[in-house]
């Protein structure tokens, strides 16, 4: 135990120094007017790493480097903004609340083999979905599939629970290793990022629904009976 101890606390270090040494040419580089996002990005992406580490330090001069490609570059820092919402946690919370909801409104139904529906959907569909706006997309298709509640009701279903943020953060270990943790500082969706999740979902509602075969195939291997 005092051997793992020791090896925490070089890492903190470690990390620190990091931290420390690229935050200073990271503004440097700004200072220099650079604009070559490659360049900066060999330097931008080490505080990435210790973000996601023990410290977690790092994020203040992260983001004012997102503010400097937004002088030059305001598409893609937008989107490095949006990623880095969701990859510190701080918007995964609907996410979890999907899971939730998915789960609420698949509860009492099993596959074809017996299994629980929403334990099917855990580890069968979602695993293949890597984007945060698309898995909560996924959970919410299911839902449906599940009762045929309209998408405009699960929507606002999913709106209401993630903003019950003490709730979704004592669930969260009932869908471990789903991806980030949400963070207890909940930064809410845009109105654009509500609308695109909402897009993924009726997008492969029309999908499965145009393709008889795969959509008895899909309500067969996820909700046995109901095929």
């Amino acid at each position: 135990m005092d051997e793992l101890k020791k090896n925490i606390r070089r890492i903190i270090q470690l990390e620190q120094a990091s931290v420390e040494q690229n935050s200073t040419l990271l503004q440097e580089l700004m200072n220099q007017g650079v604009q070559n996002i490659d360049e900066l990005d060999r330097v931008a992406d080490r505080l990435l790493d210790t973000m996601s580490g023990f410290t977690g330090a790092g994020e203040d001069i992260y983001r004012q480097y997102l503010d400097y490609i937004e002088t030059f570059d305001p598409e893609e820092a937008k989107e490095r903004k949006d990623d880095l919402e969701y990859d510190l946690g701080y918007k995964t919370h609907v996410l979890y609340a999907a899971a939730l909801l998915c789960q609420q409104e698949l509860n009492g139904y099993s596959s074809a083999d017996g299994k629980p529906s929403f334990d099917v959907v855990m580890q069968q569909y979602i695993p293949k979905v890597f984007n945060v706006k698309k898995k909560t997309a996924s959970f919410l298709f299911f839902a449906h599939l599940a009762i045929g509640r309209s998408v405009d009701d699960l929507m606002r279903m999913l709106q209401t629970i993630t903003e019950e943020t003490d709730y979704v953060l004592e669930n969260v270990d009932n869908y471990e290793d789903l991806m980030q943790f949400p963070r207890e500082n909940y930064h809410p969706l845009r109105d654009d990022e509500w609308q695109l999740i909402k897009y993924i979902v009726e997008h492969n509602l029309e999908i499965i629904n145009t393709n008889e075969v795969q959509y008895k195939e899909l309500i067969h291997n996820v909700f046995g009976k109901m095929s």
